[in-house]
């Protein structure tokens, strides 16, 4: 038998070299790379490079081991129409069967080739073995022994093969004695590509912080609700329904008052608030700069602009019950602007009032305007001052506007408390009686406490900020938060998909007493980047001397939206481990040029993920976040349990998250 078997293999070598041919395992025949003298240069007998170990010279069997025809590279462990095993990683898992007519055990050999172009084995890939690290004798893998008729199999380690690259495969069979005369076939594997390749510069730890201030738009609001007040009669003209309230008739002179207060964004009522009145040589005075020529109602989240309106004031000529059609006319172009502190309990605000028509026959108006905070149990109200009179004459209507300023106070009696504003102008007249309208903006509600700070301070919290990473210090941490919000279909933290991240602070003031540091620990277990994340990526010694890999996850630990927040606890995004979550890494390829890549260890993301986790250096991950959002952004806007924030890229506008591979150059070329 052992005569035989030696007879099968020097007939094949001589057909080999005859006809310089291969039958490959896909069914194919291809040309094979050739020594010089006419024998493929990978064709050798497999005792020749002992890999398993050498050949017994006594052997109590004289049968050979066999390799089985059942060659597969997995995982998924599928083929392609040309027979091509397709491989989702590059740590591919090789395997064969093997047999020995003496019922031995039996290992195998497994080789790696690259392939040509059309697809022949190539050149050997010098393969490390897995257990030392170290490179493989012979540039082979050699499995644990199998029963005979058993599956044995070697999986390729990290590093060994490319990614979105075919290779041809074979195996040799040794049983601890004899080694199989031959090669098997061969059957060819092709790795997967990258999905995720996003080109980034140095971290340049000297880059400035990042004015918050400069990314907080103003968020427009619904306008004022409108109510009437005392005196409050029935019109004898005019409807109700169109905004008017008004006052009792004037037996006197037959004229009954009516007001209303009309959002108005029409450039007349802007460029009174801008301008004043015609006589006045310098623009009005803001209390917030930034409510300048805007339109409708907006806050940020220290400061509101509410309006513009136009406040009407008539007189309605009434004659045996009836009206006569004349109608006197006043009005005012009204701005109200609202001032917090994040580091104090008072705060101001200010009305400017602009006269915009003043009937002659009304001979003079008086405005009387009333400020209050309500709640008095929670929130005081100082002294007004106004700058000009609150009386114009129909003599000289245009003489001045009046800016009038207001401070409030909230008592601190409890943790926190809403505050609402709510002004009254009540207009009057020689010739007629008082009428009146209130408004109050909802949207500009105020929140005052002591929990984000000892020190007290006040909000608008219905005004959702924007938390924008320092790119220019940390690239490779922005853009794996980048790629999370903008590729995964939860997109946290995006302002354009309207999908928030909502605030978790520290425990104690928490209402699930949650620690956001029991939220990391799900995603990214202690050690985790050492042990299992990627070990490529790079760390940065030269700015930090004992800087280690870390582990990076997005969205936020200190979120509602981490994969580590219990449902039962609010959390938006529970799963059982970082497992679960997209698997990236940071490396600099070369001085200078960084790259965020996924994972080629593990499967291709889905992108039905609903979370990030990504090994970089810790000097990264920590100065990403750290300080710079604690001091600069959540502390500095007073958030409190479950506040909304959206979080803003602007360095990767130009980046097409949409494509099946995420390639982008941030900055843009």
């Amino acid at each position: 038998m052992l005569g035989s078997s030696r007879k099968s293999r020097t007939l094949s070598k001589l057909a080999l070299g005859a006809c310089a041919i291969l039958l490959l395992g896909s069914g194919g025949v291809a040309a094979a790379a050739d020594s010089g003298d006419g024998t493929p240069n990978w064709d050798y007998a497999p005792s020749s490079r002992p890999a398993a170990g050498p050949e017994a010279l006594t052997m109590a069997n004289n049968n050979r081991p066999v390799s089985g025809k059942k060659l597969k590279a997995d995982p998924p462990g599928t083929k392609d129409s040309a027979g091509v095993w397709q491989v989702n990683r590059t740590t591919v898992t090789l395997r064969n069967t093997v047999t020995d007519a003496d019922g031995d055990a039996s290992n195998l050999t497994f080789q790696v080739y690259t392939t040509d172009s059309a697809g022949n084995p190539k050149d050997q890939v010098k393969l490390t073995d897995p257990d030392t690290g170290r490179p493989a004798a012979y540039g082979v893998i050699v499995s644990d022994f199998v029963t005979s008729g058993g599956t044995a199999s070697v999986t390729i380690r990290y590093g060994d093969l490319k990614t979105n690259t075919t290779y041809a495969f074979r195996t040799s069979a040794f049983d601890g004695s004899l080694y199989e005369t031959n090669w098997s076939s061969w059957a060819k594997f092709h790795t997967r590509g990258r999905a995720v390749n996003i080109t980034l510069p140095e971290p340049n730890k000297d880059a400035p912080t990042v004015n918050q201030d400069d990314h907080q738009k103003p968020q427009k609001i619904a306008q004022p609700s409108i109510a009437p007040v005392d005196p409050t009669e029935p019109p004898i003209s005019r409807s109700a329904e169109d905004g008017w309230n008004c006052g009792k008739l004037n037996k006197k002179t037959g004229i009954q008052p009516c007001s209303r207060l009309v959002p108005d964004d029409s450039k007349k009522i802007r460029d009174a608030l801008t301008k004043g009145t015609n006589g006045l040589k310098a623009p009005l005075p803001h209390l917030v700069d930034w409510c300048a020529n805007l339109t409708g109602s907006h806050i940020k989240r220290y400061e509101a602009c509410i309006g513009s309106f136009n406040y009407e004031y008539e007189g309605r000529v009434i004659k045996d019950g009836r009206p006569t059609g004349e109608i006197l006319n006043a009005s005012w172009a009204a701005g109200q602007e609202v001032k917090l502190s994040g580091t104090s309990e008072t705060f101001t605000q200010q009305l400017v009032l602009v006269p915009v028509a003043i009937d002659a026959k009304f001979v003079s108006v008086t405005l009387n305007v009333e400020f209050d905070c309500l709640l008095a149990d929670r929130c005081s109200n100082g002294p007004q001052s106004w700058d000009g009179a609150l009386v114009w004459t129909g003599a000289d209507p245009f003489s001045h506007s009046s800016v009038g300023k207001i401070d409030h106070t909230w008592n601190t009696a409890n943790k926190a408390d809403t505050l609402d504003l709510s002004t009254k102008i009540t207009a009057y007249s020689p010739v007629a009686n008082p009428a009146a309208m209130r408004w109050q903006a909802d949207g500009a509600q105020i929140r005052c406490d002591k929990i984000s700070s000892d020190t007290p301070g006040c909000t608008f919290y219905k005004y959702i900020p924007t938390w924008v990473m320092n790119f220019a210090k940390t690239p490779p941490a922005v853009a794996h938060a980048w790629l999370i919000q903008a590729k995964l279909p939860n997109h946290p933290g995006s302002k354009a998909a309207n999908k928030p991240l909502f605030f978790l602070p520290a425990a104690d003031k928490n209402q699930h007493g949650r620690n956001p540091n029991h939220n990391r620990e799900v995603i990214c277990p202690d050690k985790w980047a050492a042990t299992y994340g990627n070990p490529d990526a790079t760390t940065v010694t030269e700015i930090s001397s004992n800087d280690k890999a870390s582990c990076d996850e997005f969205a936020y630990a200190s979120s509602y939206n981490s994969g580590g927040m219990p449902a039962s606890m609010g959390g938006m995004n529970e799963v059982d481990t970082g497992n679960d979550c997209v698997q990236t890494y940071a490396t600099r390829v070369k001085q200078g040029e960084w790259h965020l890549y996924d994972d080629v260890r593990e499967a291709a993301p889905t992108w039905t993920e609903v979370c990030g986790r990504s090994a970089m250096s810790g000097w990264i991950n920590s100065t990403s976040m750290g300080g710079a959002f604690s001091g600069g952004f959540s502390g500095k806007y007073r958030m409190l349990d479950q506040d909304p924030y959206w979080v803003d890229f602007p360095q990767f506008a130009h980046c097409n998250a949409s494509r099946a591979t995420v390639a982008c150059t941030v900055p843009k070329p």
